[in-house]
């Protein structure tokens, strides 16, 4: 699903799964673009102008934006990250082959940092048949994901759980990343452009940037849609990247980039 003009096929009834989806289907068009139209988000829902008010209501309602007459804008710039199912769900194809990709780097003996990031999610099958690897993560289902496999040691942060995220964060997650030491770290990001890699979350920003400095390499996952997007926040210059991992060969500039500042750049041909 391109994020910047999703659509949805019209469907019967009106669960509560279904609202939630055109929820955050909105949320994911407002990133993209910071104020639309009730009959912008009614004609890409191929719903109601009368629901999409009441979807704005709801969203009103949980401080995530803010609405004026026809139209509807992000309440702020801060703490605006899209749920884990929604992310999980959008570009999957892209993301598997991404994390088939990103599997040539692992090995036995290995200590990983993982975000909770959905595309690094996909790492969990690659690492089964791999022996004594230890993952620190803050994402609670990577952690599910790898509960099944005996040879991979798994280490869960803790910290305060962001809504429906599935990420752990804050000071707890900081200080209990600073007591270990990676070979990798496999994150991803919102946008990346040949400056920066950007996050929409101030506390998974700061987060990933401890996992970046005791890390060996930080390798970056990406599918092709956050090339040259930019987010509410800065995570870290790009040439700190060691590795960009995508579905599709980036534009040309960032390629000339990547090569000037060292940067492997791996993608499905």
């Amino acid at each position: 699903m391109n994020i910047s003009e999703p659509r949805t096929k019209k469907m019967r009834g009106a669960g509560i799964m279904i609202k939630r989806e055109r929820l955050n289907i909105i949320m994911g068009m407002l990133q993209q673009k910071p104020t639309v139209t009730v009959n912008e988000l009614a004609n890409n829902l191929d719903a109601s102008t009368s629901t999409i008010r009441r979807d704005l209501l709801t969203l009103q309602s949980e401080g995530k934006v803010l609405r004026s007459y026809g139209s509807a804008e992000l309440s702020s710039s801060d703490n605006i990250e899209l749920s884990y199912l929604f992310r999980k769900q959008e570009h999957e194809r892209e993301k598997q082959t991404i994390a088939e990709i990103a599997s040539t780097f692992l090995g036995n003996n290995q200590a990983l940092f993982i975000d909770s990031s959905s595309t690094a999610s996909f790492l969990a099958p690659y690492l089964a048949p791999l022996e004594n690897v230890i993952v620190i993560t803050n994402g609670l289902r990577v952690a599910a994901a790898l509960d099944n496999i005996p040879s991979v040691k798994t280490y869960l942060t803790g910290g305060a759980l962001k809504y429906r995220s599935g990420s752990l964060l804050g000071e707890t997650s900081i200080e209990y990343v600073d007591d270990f030491n990676a070979d990798l770290f496999f994150f991803s990001g919102v946008g990346v452009t040949p400056g920066y890699v950007f996050m929409s979350s101030q506390r998974q920003s700061v987060l990933k940037r401890e996992m970046v400095a005791r890390a060996r390499k930080s390798i970056l996952l990406v599918d092709h849609s956050k090339f040259g997007k930019r987010g509410f926040y800065r995570l870290m210059p790009t040439n700190r990247v060691a590795a960009v991992i995508t579905d599709a060969k980036p534009a040309a500039d960032f390629m000339t980039f990547a090569q000037k500042s060292d940067i492997e750049v791996l993608y499905d041909e």
